[in-house]
This record gives structure tokens, C-alpha cells and sequence, in this order.
């Protein structure tokens, strides 16, 4: 967005999903003039949400929605088009940051300037496009290299030291010395997590749908700790609960049809059908208290899924 706008002054607002209205609600609140707003990567939750959205709209506002989960797939349109949206793009076809990519390369460019500096940010857009949908099946890319250093700087200082090394990263996506450094710290530590998992790995079988769930605590990292268990099951599911947040990620084996987007999005979560994750309002690790949870949603999802593929037939 800054690169679309030709300014390094836009501060983001990075949030979870289950903040987001109260984002919104705060935008509302304290902020006078109209702006442009783009909700990206994520979906609001309450209706209350549209109606604040509708006020933003009518007072001025331009307001722009881009996402690919599956929550936002399932809005009904109707809702959506209630709304008046200025722009949105709502599909699962690629990540939010290539949709949002490729919408902004449709607008009427702001500045001749900014539309140059918008095309030669292509290459990382690509490369977050390849990470977000795991594309690269967990292998040390470069796209995994460059996610695992953003995701280090985000964790440290004010939380957007990974955003402005991206702002001014070349056409090439050439690690600067803090990305590199970065780096380097991030695979330090992301064999600790993966030491943590696997020392409390342990595993529970479903026997009547004949899927294994592995659950392990880590500290960060989850996508790549995930996927290293995960290769050791044939049919199953992989449950990471991290020390650092408190919530629960989901991975699942290649061979595992459990839709995984659903089964978050029944336990209060979401995401992607092979990437997933949630939140119990106890933030200890507590395995009596949410595989009980787990194998509920697991059930509901297979029960639909079973009553689909026969409707098929």
C-alpha cells in the first residue's frame, strides 16, 4: 500500500481476526477526516462491523476489502454488497498479498513514481504469494528465508521493522544486512521451537475415521515446526500450541483430506484448508481440554463432508 501511494509515512495497522471490529469500531471513533481504508488478509466478524463500515462510507470514506480465507468466501454477497464497498476482491485463487498485488496494478496509478516503485516490489509479492499457500512444501527458499526474517523483525521493537525493511528491498528481494541478520537469529530459534516440539510430541488416533493427531507445544514458528511433524504421518493432523501467544496452529499431512479452514473456523478460528488456527479462552496448554474440542470439529466437518461426497454420487 505505501509503495501504491509513493509514501513511507502509512503506518499500518497489523492485527489478528478476532481484533479487527474493535479496530474498526476504534477507527470510527477517533478518526475525523475521511481516509482510504483496506482491510486485507483478514474478515471482520459482527454485522455491527458492516454498519460501521456503511457510517465510514457515507461520511467520505473509500473502503477496500481483499482476502482468501474462507470466512470471507462464505459472506453471503448480499451482505458484502449492502456494504458499498469502494473495491473488493474476495478469492482463494492466490494469497491476500498477490490479490491486493494485482488489484492495485488495475487502479489508476497515484504517481508515475509510485507505480515504478509499486512494479518493482513484483518479485516479493510472488515470493509471499509462495510462502502463504506453503507452495514451496516447507523447503529452505527463498521465500522461506525471507518470511522467517520478516517474521524475526516482527517480533522485535515497535512490531513493524519487518514492514519498513520491505518498504526500500530491491526489485531482486536481496536480503539487506538487518534481513540477513534477521535470519540468521530466526533459524536459531527455530530450532528451539522444534527441539520443544518434539520433546513433548505426543499422539491420539480417531480410530473410527482412522486419523492420527499429533499435538506438541512450541515456542514460534509454527508453520515450519508443523511441517517438519507432519512428514512422519500418513493420515493425520498436526496440533502446535504456542508458549509465545497461546493459540493453537493446525498443519495436516498430504494425504489427509480434513478441510482444515473448517475445522478453525468451528472452534472460533481460521484460515486455509491445510494451515489453519484458534484460540480457547485458556491460554494453558491443556490437552484434556481441547482434543475433546478437536475431535468435535473433526467430526462435524467429516459428517458434512460424508453427507456431501454421498449427495454427489
Amino acid at each position: 500500500m505505501a509503495r501504491y501511494y509513493g509514501t513511507h509515512s502509512l503506518i499500518p495497522h497489523f492485527t489478528h481476526p478476532s481484533q479487527l471490529d474493535s479496530v474498526i469500531e476504534n477507527l470510527v471513533e477517533t478518526t475525523s477526516e475521511p481516509h482510504d481504508l483496506w482491510i486485507t488478509d483478514m474478515a471482520w466478524k459482527h454485522r455491527a462491523t458492516d454498519t460501521r463500515l456503511r457510517q465510514l462510507i457515507d461520511s467520505g470514506w473509500k473502503v477496500f476489502w481483499i482476502d482468501h480465507h474462507r470466512n470471507a468466501i462464505e459472506k453471503p454477497k448480499s451482505e458484502i454488497q449492502d456494504i458499498g464497498l469502494t473495491g473488493h476482491v474476495i478469492s482463494s485463487t492466490y494469497a491476500a498479498s498477490r490479490l491486493l498485488f494485482d488489484f492495485l496494478l488495475t487502479q489508476p496509478p497515484t504517481s508515475p513514481d509510485a507505480a515504478t516503485w509499486l512494479s518493482s516490489f513484483q518479485k516479493i509479492i510472488m515470493l509471499a504469494d509462495e510462502h502463504d499457500r506453503w507452495i514451496h512444501n516447507g523447503q529452505e527458499v527463498e521465500s522461506m528465508r525471507i518470511a522467517l526474517a520478516i517474521e524475526q523483525l516482527a517480533r522485535q521493537g515497535s512490531g513493524l521493522d519487518g514492514y519498513r525493511n520491505l518498504l526500500d528491498i530491491d526489485a531482486d528481494a536481496t536480503l539487506t544486512p538487518t534481513l540477513a541478520r534477521a535470519y540468521d537469529e530466526a533459524k536459531t530459534e527455530l530450532h528451539a521451537s522444534l527441539s520443544l516440539a518434539m520433546s513433548s510430541k505426543q499422539q491420539h488416533v480417531m480410530k473410527d475415521i482412522d486419523l492420527t493427531i499429533i499435538y506438541a507445544r512450541c515456542n514460534k514458528y509454527a508453520s515450519q515446526v508443523g511441517d517438519t511433524l507432519r512428514a512422519s504421518i500418513q493420515n493425520g493432523v498436526v496440533v502446535l500450541f504456542s508458549e509465545s501467544d497461546g493459540r493453537y496452529s493446525l498443519r495436516k499431512s498430504n494425504a489427509c483430506e480434513v478441510n482444515l479452514a473448517s475445522v478453525a473456523t468451528f472452534l472460533g478460528g481460521g484460515g486455509h484448508p491445510k494451515a489453519a488456527g484458534f484460540q480457547l479462552a485458556s491460554h494453558v496448554y491443556d490437552p484434556t481440554e481441547f482434543l475433546p474440542k478437536l475431535e468435535q470439529a473433526i467430526r462435524a466437518w467429516h459428517s458434512t463432508h460424508k453427507s456431501d461426497r454421498a449427495a454427489a454420487v
